[in-house]
């Protein structure tokens, strides 16, 4: 064999090698777009679930201190009546006694039910719960693909964390949400005039 041949033997050889490495690597880079797309897609999802974290639970705060405002507001019109109420009675002003007795167990039942109500809204820490978790589960989805994409780069950072924290089994409701669900107190009441029967 001549020594040009070799020469273009050689050339042919490493033209061939850095094909099949430029090939690899684009194989590569392929295989992170996908990690690294629906990485992109999940954060606005995280965002989006901690954001509605943050609006539910300002507003069930917000309905509960409302609420907890109108029952001390009906409480001081309650003693206040209480008092009146005591008055008629013994000025022998039935009639007006009765009418108030009537405004007095209307108060009284308005704030049994936004006891209730509170009550209800006090579950938002269960739905909260459940909404952090899908959030979390997110992140932890993001952060998987983000481990892929350094693991295919070669860097240690992700087999460091992976040995020193297990992932954490979630069970929540994806769609748990504070305002969708409705339970009024006649359909509390009703299952409980069911039982009794």
């Amino acid at each position: 064999m001549a020594a040009s041949d070799k020469v273009q033997a050689k050339i042919q050889r490493e033209i061939f090698e850095l094909t099949t490495s430029i090939a690899g690597l684009v194989a590569s880079f392929k295989k992170l777009k996908r990690p690294l797309a629906e990485s992109h897609e999940k954060v606005p999802q995280a965002t989006d679930q901690l954001d509605k974290i943050s609006e539910q639970t300002e507003a069930a705060a917000h309905q509960m201190l409302d609420q907890i405002e109108q029952i001390t507001q009906r409480e001081d019109e309650l003693i206040k009546g209480t008092e009146h109420l005591k008055a008629k009675i013994q000025a022998g002003e039935s009639e007006e006694a009765v009418r108030m007795i009537d405004k007095i167990a209307e108060m009284a039942n308005n704030n049994l039910n936004d006891a209730y109500m509170i009550m209800d809204s006090l579950q938002f820490q269960d739905i909260t719960a459940q909404q952090m978790d899908h959030a979390a589960s997110i992140l932890e989805d993001i952060e998987t693909k983000l481990d892929t994409i350094l693991d295919a780069m070669g860097d240690s950072v992700r087999s460091d964390r992976a040995a020193r924290v297990a992932p954490k089994t979630r069970a929540y409701d994806p769609h748990a949400d504070l305002f969708d669900r409705k339970t009024n107190q006649e359909d509390i009441d009703s299952l409980f005039d069911k039982k009794q029967q």
